[in-house]
């Protein structure tokens, strides 16, 4: 087989290009490597179907789903993968309680959110979607509220609602199994259209994973893996430009790729382009924001094509979202922030120290919120005695001020019994908190609203 690379380029160009291609790919990757392990693989907590829904029961807890970086303890899950190269999917959303918080999201191949509804924005009414492919035309069935068309066949989807309080579960698992996944055909009562030819998913190679089992393959072979990839989503009118320029080193959706035609100059070249764009992306990660009083809270990464897509700028932010914290909703949706230092810009560790977070007034959002304790390497929950890792608005032993203001401890060991409900537990070591502000004010979404810092007190 003869070298795909254009032999006109010179190896700064083929740089360029791969580098420019590597980092488009790479969050397509990250979500591919989800994809099999999650549909495809083994069974584990995490595994889900594909055409259907898998509800998760139980919260997240450092015994159950603790595979995820961050899993969210406020919210039991529903997921699903979807297919949609046959027909449409509609979707069927039950009604929920005025009080209670619920959204469904749904991603394309690209990373991207194409589709979020619920409490904050179209309320807890029953609704019913159709989730169509890109190559899906056609007038709104009747029965269906709205019709969504997503850039890829492939797309994940999520349902969230909130448990309220201890025991609230069972309640929630009742409006779990009211969601629905229907094939068009069959909502409407007809034949189903004829299937379309079988996929190849293949497992992605060992080679290709790095850091927690993330897929990234970060060697020539990408481009054979993204131009499989690409055979399951479009390639959008805005970005055909870009993708006339990634062709030029064989980089086409659903073309053949063999890297070991490629001469040594041709690879050697590929491969600075790929170092080039991955320390491009750890770059961005190491420098995800401005810290605002010790949190970093970037709320350009997580969205759809009305702002991930254009410029190099655009596809780093998709890519840096898939390591840092794939598929999150919008900002507009939740704002998550972070903090690892304290207000004198020292590590968390709670082996030296416990801490004070001081809210003068509560955090300013419509929807909820909820600060959760995670190990600083692996961004995992720590297993601790207490069995409790997250303080939030729904916690009515929180001591509150008449405007609402409170005081966290961050410790490990117990406060006195006055100040249990105060109490968020932290690891005897390195840690970080996560916020998770639902609904937020605007003040959060133009910063002009400033998180309290951590205050150290040592041991």
């Amino acid at each position: 087989m003869t070298s795909p690379i254009d032999p006109a380029l010179s190896s700064d160009q083929i740089s360029a290009i791969a580098e420019e291609a590597y980092v488009y790919a790479f969050p397509m990757m990250i979500a591919y490597g989800f994809f099999h392990r999650q549909a495809l693989g083994p069974d584990t907590p995490e595994k889900q179907a594909i055409g259907r829904f898998t509800h998760f029961r139980t919260l997240g807890s450092p015994t159950f789903n603790n595979v995820i970086p961050w899993i969210n303890t406020d919210t039991l899950y529903s997921a699903a993968w979807l297919d949609l190269r046959r027909e449409p999917v509609v979707l069927k959303v039950p009604r929920f309680e005025g009080h209670r918080f619920q959204n469904v999201q749904a991603a394309d191949w690209y990373t991207m959110n194409f589709f979020t509804r619920g409490t904050l924005d179209v309320g807890n009414a029953a609704r019913t979607y159709l989730l169509a492919g890109p190559d899906w035309s056609g007038p709104s069935p009747p029965g269906v509220d709205e019709v969504v068309t997503a850039d890829s066949w492939i797309i994940k989807l999520f349902t969230r609602i909130i448990v309220e309080g201890p025991g609230d579960e069972a309640a929630i698992h009742g409006l779990q199994d009211q969601y629905a996944l229907i094939p068009l055909s069959e909502f409407l009562g007809r034949a189903p259209p004829p299937a379309p030819p079988a996929a190849e998913f293949p497992a992605p190679p060992p080679s290709g994973l790095r850091g927690r089992g993330f897929f990234e393959q970060p060697s020539p072979e990408f481009i054979g893996t993204f131009n499989a990839l690409m055979t399951q989503a479009a390639v959008h009118p805005d970005e055909a430009v870009l993708f006339r320029r990634f062709a030029a080193i064989g980089a086409t959706p659903g073309a053949a790729f063999d890297a070991l035609a490629l001469a040594p100059g041709q690879a050697a070249a590929i491969q600075a382009g790929i170092d080039a764009g991955l320390a491009r992306i750890e770059h961005r990660l190491a420098n995800l924001d401005t810290p605002v009083n010790g949190w970093v809270y970037p709320l350009d990464l997580r969205g759809g094509r009305d702002h991930l897509t254009g410029d190099p700028k655009a596809y780093l932010a998709r890519a840096v979202a898939a390591r840092y914290a794939i598929w999150g909703p919008g900002a507009s949706e939740v704002v998550y922030m972070v903090a690892e230092t304290d207000a004198a810009g020292a590590a968390l560790d709670g082996a030296v120290a416990s801490y004070e977070l001081t809210f003068d007034t509560a955090p300013p959002v419509d929807g909820f919120w909820s600060y959760t304790v995670y190990d600083a390497a692996t961004r995992l929950l720590v297993p601790h005695p207490s069995g409790r890792y997250k303080r939030g608005d729904r916690d009515a032993d929180i001591r509150r001020n008449a405007e609402g203001g409170f005081t966290l401890l961050l410790q490990n060991a117990p406060p006195p019994a006055d100040r249990l409900g105060d109490w968020l537990p932290v690891p005897a070591g390195r840690f970080q908190v996560v916020g998770r502000l639902y609904g937020p004010h605007a003040a959060l979404l133009d910063k002009t609203y400033s998180p309290p810092p951590l205050v150290a007190r040592p041991l």
